[in-house]
């Protein structure tokens, strides 16, 4: 199912393609949105990442080992705009002028952004650097690096976009092979770049840990903003009390019931199915109703997004 945020993107594309203007809405929340990613992957790498030295997967493993290990330590932001440039180019051509517009703007203002950081007097105070290399410390950064770092993908990805990188490789291989999975298939790029960090930093497991660390607080968090404030629960119920499940569904949990028919194949007996979405917090209050009927049978799963009356607008 094609979402609204699909369509919208689908459209804007077309906008882009035909030369026809957006609107001035449109316009100032995409610059909006473009320069909040790169701003906060900007303080994710620079004040959390690069001074750890650690190198999470991908574009920003590699800038980040550069940075560290390079005479001078020059600023990671000149690799991550180094390594993307050609990947941009290619994102122009196999995945759309929107797509490359937005990306390239995030990555171009991610390198502004952590270049400035650099001659800001006094900014070296805020750089959070372990004073031991081997502390607690070290994980607390990787995981602030990593839930900020997270905020930015996640913000990329509702405009249409992405900050380079892994991501675009991947949204390349998923367009050609829509069967691939693309989560395993970034895991694998990325745990690379993690590999030879190993090596990178003199045979430590630490920053393999940390680099760890980071990836899975980006993936939790960038999750969540994109599907956990949507998620709900789906309630499939096999009953003989259709009517009044239904009845207290409706009265108490303001929720709506779909009834079909069913048959139990190995009694026979005819039954009712239910079901039901609900929001994750009226899981106690149906299991209470539930409780009133123990003949009844009922099953949960979960539901990554849900659009329509009662949850989000179409």
């Amino acid at each position: 199912m094609v979402s609204k945020k699909q369509m919208q993107n689908a459209q804007d594309e077309r906008e882009l393609a035909k030369g026809e203007k957006m609107s001035a809405k449109k316009i100032i929340l995409l610059i909006l949105g473009v320069l909040g990613a790169g701003m906060v992957r900007a303080i994710a790498v620079y004040i959390f990442i690069v001074p750890n030295e650690f190198a999470p997967g991908g574009i920003t493993g590699i800038a980040s080992m550069l940075s560290n290990k390079l005479p001078g330590n020059p600023n990671a932001g000149y690799f991550l705009f180094a390594i993307n440039i050609p990947l941009i180019i290619i994102a122009f051509i196999f995945l759309g002028k929107r797509f490359g517009i937005i990306s390239s703007g995030a990555i171009i203002l991610s390198t502004c952004f952590m270049l400035l950081f650099e001659h800001i007097p006094g900014f070296e105070n805020i750089v959070c650097k372990a004073a031991d290399p081997n502390g607690a410390d070290r994980v607390l950064y990787a995981l602030a690096g990593g839930i900020i770092g997270g905020v930015g993908i996640a913000l990329m990805l509702k405009l249409g976009g992405s900050n380079g990188g892994t991501d675009i490789i991947a949204t390349i291989v998923q367009k050609k092979y829509s069967a691939t999975n693309v989560a395993w298939f970034i895991f694998i790029l990325d745990s690379s770049v993690v590999i030879v960090s190993f090596f990178v930093y003199d045979f430590s497991i630490v920053p393999v840990l940390l680099s760890f660390v980071e990836m899975f607080a980006s993936g939790k968090v960038t999750e969540t903003i994109l599907q956990g404030f949507k998620s709900a629960l789906k309630f499939e119920i096999i009953t003989s009390h259709a009517e009044e499940i239904s009845r207290e569904i409706i009265e108490k949990l303001h929720r709506g019931v779909t009834a079909t028919s069913a048959k139990g194949m190995y009694t026979g007996a005819e039954r009712t199915k239910l079901v039901c979405i609900l929001r994750k917090r009226q899981l106690s209050q149906l299991r209470e109703i539930l409780k009133k009927y123990p003949d009844t049978f009922a099953y949960v799963s979960g539901t990554s997004e849900v659009v329509g009356k009662g949850f989000t607008n179409q």
